[in-house]
């Protein structure tokens, strides 16, 4: 299909650059040659030293990043408050120190100086109580006491407007490496906020050749050579730095550039302008040879285009086997598949226009269900039926926060307002033969939890529970809160399961079928997976004749965040 190499159109492009090269290049490249060797090279001196400074421009601004961080962080209110405890035995001090940590870390994320961050030591050299967030180094127990110990701690002041102090110092663990240093004030506290950058934020500079990073304490990373100083041979140029009296050095060789001559500047115009006007004549030619069916592709596309005449098929821009040729195949190709699409959009929007039609007939039922129970509700209570009213206030509740779905994450406490409308018509049903105890402390109302989680947990424990036991029994519904994990239980002193059931309790033959949200565990379980990640869930506990506890363990999350 393709033919001989001649007749494609990449052949004939690639045969055409090189007949232009014989013919204008050639004889150009001897007489320019020599200019533009010097060129090359005063180029590439630009280029390096452009590509330093660039560099330098992104060390600079990570460490503007980390002065940043560190004044922030001296401004940060949960360090404040974790640094006002004496010591981290204290009640509270450990939760303190733990939000503090977890507010510097999500900032630091964020940060450009994170990439090249050793750690941050926040301590108060007053009470000893110190912690740290680290990255490319690990944490020890006396980080607060090597850091007194520097050679800049001792004397370390902020200038008037200036919260945050930098030094090109070592760093404070072993391996001694070189390292940048910032020093910052906790606002009002005597504590104090030191973070710490590795050497690999001049990796990329000193990686570039002849780059040095000069400090008092002498050159990075070894010392200059004496060589360089020759003023014939190399330039110096230096780019400061934040940090004070620390810059970056970078020499560039002089020897091999040469300012090109007058003569071979004109030469080298005349040649341009002749090589030009040349090229512009042979790309003329051929392209009026090249492009004649380009042309017929273009007048077909542009007649679709305008009058949106999809279906048509022009035979002509298909003749041919090179690439030209190939692409107006595809363009007849797709002028059909569009004008097959156009119509199957037209049956969809016929078909979007019935739906809607029908979905808004569908809305009439819930309305009229609701302003039936409303009746009943009514008609109980105008009779002094205090069951029927409950259940048909309660059943009215959750039908509409079951219509509203199940994805929505409401409070602890609108969870469990839920449960009670639910526990009114069961409690008609069942004719107190259970009740409901909760004991979700006051502290842990506003926690967030997934909507229909505990209704389908107290529901089997009625129904495989209590129910079975034929006896009156009882629901403890209880929550305890261990760091970031909120946890939720609901118990009941029913008959209770086996080991073997339990391993089975995800098989959904039963619960699904028999709860009344049409929420089975297995469901429930795979929601908070979904939402919170793997380590959450439910687990279960239960003896024989005694109890079963079922457990939710989901992310402790206030419900006005989500």
């Amino acid at each position: 299909m393709q033919g001989r190499i001649g007749r494609t159109l990449k052949a004939r492009i690639l045969i055409s650059v090189m007949l232009c090269f014989l013919v204008v290049s050639i004889p150009s490249f001897f007489v320019l040659f020599s200019h533009m060797n010097n060129l090359v090279y005063m180029e590439s001196s630009a280029a390096d030293s452009a590509r330093v400074a660039d560099m330098t421009d992104g060390v600079r601004e990570d460490l503007e990043s980390l002065i940043t961080a560190v004044a922030w962080i001296a401004d940060e209110e949960s360090v404040r408050e974790a640094l006002s405890f004496g010591d981290i035995s204290e009640p509270g001090a450990a939760m303190a120190v733990i939000r503090a940590q977890r507010a510097v870390s999500t900032y630091m994320a964020a940060s450009p100086a994170s990439e090249t961050l050793n750690k941050i030591v926040i301590f108060n050299p007053g009470t000893g109580l110190a912690f740290e967030i680290t990255s490319n180094r690990y944490g020890a127990l006396g980080d607060a006491r090597a850091i007194m110990e520097t050679a800049e701690f001792p004397g370390l002041s902020f200038p008037t407007g200036s919260v945050v102090r930098l030094f090109l110092s070592t760093t404070i663990n072993s391996p001694e490496e070189l390292a940048v240093t910032a020093y910052g004030r906790i606002r009002g506290s005597d504590g104090f906020v030191y973070a710490e950058l590795s050497s690999d934020l001049f990796s990329p500079l000193i990686a570039a050749g002849n780059v040095f990073i000069v400090s008092p304490g002498g050159a990075y990373p070894d010392a200059i050579p004496g060589r360089f100083y020759d003023a014939d041979d190399w330039t110096e140029i230096r780019y400061p730095l934040p940090v004070p009296d620390c810059y970056v050095v970078q020499f560039l060789d002089r020897s091999p550039l040469r300012l090109a001559s007058s003569y071979g500047l004109a030469v080298f115009l005349v040649i341009l302008l002749a090589s030009t006007v040349l090229l512009v004549l042979l790309s003329f030619i051929l392209s009026r040879y090249l492009t004649k069916t380009t042309r017929r592709l273009e007048r077909h596309i542009r007649h679709l285009t305008a009058t949106n005449d999809f279906g048509t098929v022009d035979k002509s821009i298909e003749k041919g086997d090179d690439e030209i040729a190939a692409i107006g195949r595809t363009v007849n190709k797709m002028s059909v598949s569009i004008s097959e699409l156009l119509k199957r959009n037209e049956a969809l929007f016929e078909d979007k226009k019935r739906m809607e039609i029908s979905m808004l007939q569908m809305q009439v039922n819930p309305h009229f269900l609701y302003n039936t129970l409303e009746s009943i509700h009514y008609l109980a209570d105008v009779q002094k039926d205090d069951g029927i009213s409950r259940m048909a206030r309660g059943l009215t509740t959750l039908l509409r926060n079951m219509a509203k779905g199940c994805s929505d994450r409401i409070s602890l406490a609108d969870e469990l307002l839920l449960l009670h409308d639910y526990d009114d018509i069961q409690q008609v049903r069942y004719m107190g033969m259970y009740e409901i105890d909760c004991r979700v402390p006051e502290s842990l109302m506003g926690y967030a939890i997934q909507k229909f989680t505990l209704q389908p947990l107290v529901e089997n424990a009625i129904f495989h529970g209590i129910e079975p036991s034929g006896r009156c029994g009882t629901i403890v519904i209880d929550a305890s809160l261990e760091g970031d994990v909120l946890s939720v239980s609901v118990t009941d002193d029913g008959v209770g399961m086996s080991e073997e059931t339990i391993s089975h309790i995800f098989d959904e033959r039963t619960h699904s079928k028999t709860d009344m949200t049409g929420v089975g565990l297995r469901n429930i379980d795979e929601r908070i997976r979904l939402i919170y990640g793997r380590g959450y869930g439910l687990s279960f506990e239960s003896e024989e004749g005694r109890y079963t506890k079922v457990t939710v363990r989901i992310r402790a999350e206030a419900a006005d965040d989500v």
